[in-house]
């Protein structure tokens, strides 16, 4: 014997909700911590080392936060101008800032003091990184033009002046100690080899760039300008890979995860998008309150830290893995408790997983168990008590179903005023609804033949039927109207394009 088959609710287009594995390991992100700087923050970097304090570079001031407390653990504010682009050395001791007044300064980190000042920039120097080697320094300016520094003898190795606008990004490689990327707003990035006199490759991004990384393999780079995002290859001559756009205004900083797996963008429009390296699709999307200026994700992938334009810095984290080991240790199921009973019950397979499922014997909701037993009628008026906002879809199914059957006319027949009130009233609210409209006309007629003949018996039912009428009466007008507007601008179109091609007519004639 068949089983019987359960009405099956119609499914109308709505947003896609399920979330994968990616989304929901970027929501374990803790709830943002909000660090009030003071002023817009214009970078953010975290040492390559452990623990993996970070930086945060604003107005005229740069701090080291601790990655376990997330509080500011020494701060250097000697500045009478505004500085840029704090950054650790590798090894975490040193850093490197870059100043209004052209200089670019070296420091100590558990003393604070300038160990080195080199002079040479004309106008402030927004970018300064340490080389692969650590005892070289690189820096770009507003003067358009790109310095590397040896940190032992307080030197400048050599100079370039190829840009022909500011120089506000750049990246060393990490594969070679000798090789760096800068990116300017004259549209180009620029790679350069301190062994040469001049760039040994060129690439127009095509807009102002204001970031750029490279690849840990040293082959690939990835630029931001506009709200495009490009990634090159460095080894195949500057051959453009790829290009994508998910921002709807300027992309102000991007940054790899700490695995390479994934990369980041950060942009005006207050939301940083996580990409796969592998096909550059988007795997999850945040919302800041504000247009982001700088971002950086910490080498052990526990803190997220973006900076705002409005001087706030949001700081998010997870647990360590080791703390999330000692901490399901500690919580570890014993057998014979509730938790182990129920253990698994809520677990979601992840997209592209193998699921075995059994078989299984679903209980029948009422409107089935009477649709089961042809008791038509019955079903029509177990849908009808649901409230008003739940049934819609279910009532439209189920008289979908009703007329497949041809049983509509039997569910709606003998019906006293009570029992016909409900139905009248759902046909008022939806026949107009251009989803359900093709189907509820043809309830609406078969209700007209049934009940045709005894109207005027009952002032309420008769009324109901007033109103819809009124209700097919305003939507038929509408639709009168729509045609006649698109009619009337058929007719302008059709006008507009005869004049223009006699106009281009007689342009050629002449």
């Amino acid at each position: 014997m068949a089983e019987f088959q359960r009405l099956g609710i119609r499914k109308f287009p709505k947003i896609a909700t399920r979330q994968t594995s990616e989304t929901r390991y970027w929501k374990k992100l803790s709830f943002p911590i909000i660090v009030k700087e003071y002023g817009t923050v214009s970078h953010v970097d975290f040492c390559r080392s452990k623990p993996h304090n970070f930086i945060a570079t604003s107005s005229s001031r740069i701090q080291i936060y601790s990655s376990s407390s997330n509080q500011v653990n020494k701060s250097f504010s000697n500045f009478k101008e505004k500085v840029y682009c704090g950054s650790f050395r590798n090894d975490g001791n040193l850093i490197v800032a870059g100043r209004e007044n052209g200089s670019v300064q070296v420091f100590d980190v558990n003393s604070r003091a300038v160990l080195r000042d080199f002079k040479g920039h004309t106008s402030p120097v927004q970018v300064t990184k340490f080389m692969l080697d650590n005892l070289h320094v690189m820096s770009g300016s507003d003067d358009r033009s790109v310095v590397c520094w040896d940190i032992a003898t307080g030197q400048d190795i050599t100079t370039f002046k190829e840009h022909k606008d500011y120089v506000r990004c750049g990246a060393p490689s990490q594969r070679s100690e000798d090789l760096f990327v800068t990116g300017a707003y004259d549209h180009w990035l620029k790679v350069w080899d301190v062994r040469s006199q001049g760039s040994v490759l060129s690439m127009d991004h095509g807009s102002p760039v204001e970031s750029v990384q490279i690849f840990p393999t040293g082959g690939l780079c990835v630029s931001a300008g506009s709200n495009i995002v490009k990634v090159w290859d460095i080894l195949g001559g500057g051959r453009l890979l790829a290009g994508f756009s998910n921002h709807q205004k300027t992309i102000t900083s991007i940054c790899f995860d700490g695995d390479y797996k994934r990369l980041l963008s950060a942009s005006l429009d207050r939301h940083v998008k996580i990409y796969d390296v592998q096909d550059y699709t988007v795997f999850h999307s945040m919302d800041y309150p504000s247009p982001i200026l700088s971002l950086a994700v910490s080498p052990d992938n526990t803190h997220v830290v973006t900076g705002m334009a409005n001087g706030f810095l949001s700081i998010k984290y997870r647990m360590r893995q080791d703390v999330q080991h000692e901490v399901q240790t500690a919580n570890k199921l014993t057998a014979g408790t509730y938790s182990y009973f129920v253990r698994g019950k809520n677990f979601q397979p992840d997209k592209g997983d193998f699921v075995v499922s059994a078989p299984r014997k679903h209980k029948l909701k009422e409107h089935d168990q009477l649709l089961k037993k042809f008791q038509y009628s019955k079903a029509l008026d177990s849908v009808l008590r649901k409230p008003p906002y739940s049934r819609t879809p279910l009532l439209v199914s189920l008289l979908q179903e009703l007329t497949r059957r041809k049983g509509l006319k039997r569910a709606l027949a003998g019906r006293d005023e009570d029992s016909l009130v409900p139905v009248l009233e759902f046909l008022i609210r939806h026949v107009s609804n251009p989803r359900y409209t093709v189907l509820l006309i043809d309830v609406a007629n078969a209700v007209l033949d049934i009940y045709g003949p005894v109207c005027g018996q009952s002032a309420k039912v008769d009324q109901l039927f007033t109103r819809l009428k009124d209700r097919i009466g305003s939507e038929i007008h509408f639709q009168q109207t729509s045609f006649e507007l698109l009619g009337s601008l058929d007719t302008l179109f059709a006008a507009a394009v005869s004049t223009l091609s006699l106009t281009t007519d007689h342009d050629e004639g002449q």
